[in-house]
């Protein structure tokens, strides 16, 4: 199948709250009929007779339905959401294993073809957990272009013309800007949309970085021109300030090491060569910094539950750039509580933190890593005195949860739903959810929140000018959300770096920025060769073992072509060799 060519219609999306009018409980009613479809190999066919494109392109309210439509997807491949259970976002998100299970950061209870990713088995033929990463953004891409030749003819004003407009092409550049972090250059169709009697010959040939990345941020720009600010757009919608955002994030990237060396990671000058600069990239990051974002710490008294209590918190929090909003309309199936909480507790205990990941935690009252001497760090004691952040993201041994002191000897091992690590996913879980089928999921997901920003200025301004003032205060200004102390006086600019990096480690954990950011700084090839690592508890001795290899999934392993996702073996057949494929694929 072409997937450039491939006409899809989305699935039914997470609509925001205030639009809940009752033309729109109509719509969404005959859209969910429409949409409804199995994924088989001629749902492509399946003709509509119940909503015709002229129907939905006649009515504005039914049109506004669909162009929310485009924030989400239809399941393409196994153990992908389907409609019921919310359907596939702009990203993976929380559904069934998570990006962090392809990561350094956790292993899923029943793998879903995680394994293959960590164990360095992806390929052109056999890329699991990714299998979709290239179709779906295509078809995304595809949908948006045909929506934007259709939005000038609706009964509205130009006004909201322009700003429906500017959400489709923001939507547009974001499901670029996941095809450049995945696969490097892109194949940019630009405004077009083919037919199947067209000439497809220059489809098949890839940009490069550059090209890709000047492509995202001009469409981000007009998009930010055009779109409302966060005080008047709808919750759950781009913004101009998402549109702001997202040139921070794609700029970061383009500045990155992975994106401007040549040679083997960089697929010899396609993928690399960058010209990008990490002052643009700080720059982008202050321009957001200027828009009144602050860091939420009103939650709990406690920072560790202020913490956790930000990820299951009612959306458009004054630290949220741009999320996905979920209500009781949109799902009635809450996949996060039941797939990550353990199986004394009635889950899956499916996303399992790494001993590696915990280890990366410092402690609270020095501020120092677990191995620096000094640190306070007892292993008698390992989860005594850690940053906040831990409690806030990890079920560990001995926790008071959900009534009882978890006890991993019950929850951990090598049966089905047993956690593969000997700890859980706390981040995210809403812990007052106790019925998982009928009780629908409310948290929303958040794609971009300030705190990445922080970071994001953090980074590019060590890697511009070393660390500045303006460094330690965006750090430090994380940290103290927290309660952790201030980064130490005199850093050299080797040593921030390092400090930067741990910092996106525990305070962006599992929201799909670890995977990517150990590529882009080209440290993949240390950090994903380390074992996967689990502990274990010896209730005679009272003792810990943090060295065994995490159950059920051999050694983790990395090659070069791992540093950017394989172009499925299909795409390439059906260009006939012309589509280049990734280095060493």
């Amino acid at each position: 199948m072409d997937i450039l060519n491939t006409k899809f219609t989305t699935s039914v999306p997470q609509f925001p709250s205030k639009i809940m009018t009752n033309k729109f409980y109509i719509a969404i009613c005959m859209m969910t009929t429409i949409f409804a479809w199995s994924c088989n190999d001629n749902f492509l066919q399946t003709p509509s007779t119940d909503l015709t494109e002229d129907v939905i392109w006649g009515d504005p309210a039914i049109a506004e339905t669909y162009i929310l439509n485009l924030y989400t997807s239809i399941k393409l491949a196994d153990k992908e959401p389907s409609k019921g259970e919310g359907s596939q976002g702009l990203t993976r998100g929380h559904h069934w294993a998570m990006f962090s299970s392809i990561a350094d950061e956790t292993v899923y209870s029943n793998d879903d073809q995680t394994y293959l990713v960590q164990t360095g088995q992806l390929s052109p033929g056999n890329f699991g957990f990714t299998s979709s990463a290239w179709g779906r953004n295509y078809v995304g891409i595809r949908e948006c272009n045909d929506a934007l030749t259709r939005i000038p003819n609706l009964d509205l004003s130009d006004q909201k013309i322009k700003e429906l407009m500017a959400e489709v092409r923001f939507i547009r550049a974001v499901r670029y800007f996941e095809l450049l972090r995945s696969f490097g250059g892109a194949v940019l169709i630009g405004d077009r949309i083919t037919t199947l009697d067209d000439d497809f010959s220059d489809l098949y040939n890839r940009s490069t970085i550059n090209e890709t990345v000047d492509y995202i941020i001009s469409e981000l720009e007009a998009a930010a021109t055009d779109l409302p600010d966060r005080t008047v757009q709808q919750t759950g919608r781009a913004t101009s300030e998402a549109a702001l955002g997202y040139i921070s994030r794609t700029l970061l990237y383009a500045a990155s090491p992975l994106y401007t060396q040549t040679g083997a990671q960089a697929n010899d000058g396609l993928n690399g060569g960058s010209t990008r600069t990490w002052q643009e990239a700080a720059d982008a990051a202050k321009a957001v910094m200027n828009l009144g974002f602050t860091l939420v710490d009103d939650l709990s008294d406690d920072p560790s539950e202020n913490y956790r209590l930000l990820f299951i918190s009612d959306p458009d929090t004054r630290e949220d750039i741009f999320y996905r909003d979920y209500n009781s309309v949109s799902t009635t199936f809450s996949g996060m509580e039941i797939m990550n909480t353990p199986k004394s507790r009635g889950g899956w205990a499916g996303n399992g933190p790494m001993q590696n990941f915990v280890d990366d935690f410092e402690m609270q009252d020095t501020g120092l890593p677990i191995t620096d001497a000094g640190s306070g760090y007892d292993p008698n004691n390992p989860y005594e005195g850690r940053d906040p952040r831990f409690y806030g993201s990890v079920i560990y041994h001995g926790l008071e949860y959900r009534g009882a002191p978890l006890d991993i000897n019950v929850d951990a091992g090598p049966n089905q739903n047993q956690s593969r690590t000997g700890y859980f996913l706390r981040k995210f879980v809403d812990e007052s959810v106790t019925d998982w089928w009928t009780q629908g999921r409310q948290s929303p997901w958040r794609y971009m929140r300030y705190a990445e920003i922080l970071l994001n200025y953090a980074e590019a301004q060590n890697e511009a000018f070393g660390p500045d003032a303006s460094v330690y205060n965006a750090v430090n200004t994380v940290r103290a959300r927290a309660n952790m102390p201030n980064l130490p006086n005199g850093l050299t600019q080797d040593s921030m770096r390092e400090r930067i990096r741990n910092e996106r480690r525990v305070e962006l954990s599992f929201e799909e920025h670890r995977y990517y950011d150990v590529r882009r700084w080209l440290i993949a090839n240390d950090i994903e060769n380390r074992p996967a690592r689990k502990v274990t508890y010896d209730e005679a001795t009272g003792t810990y073992d943090m060295t065994k290899q995490a159950d059920n999934m051999g050694a983790k392993s990395f090659s070069v072509e791992h540093y950017w996702f394989p172009i499925p073996q299909d795409e390439i057949t059906i260009s006939k060799g012309a589509l280049q494929q990734n280095y060493m694929y």
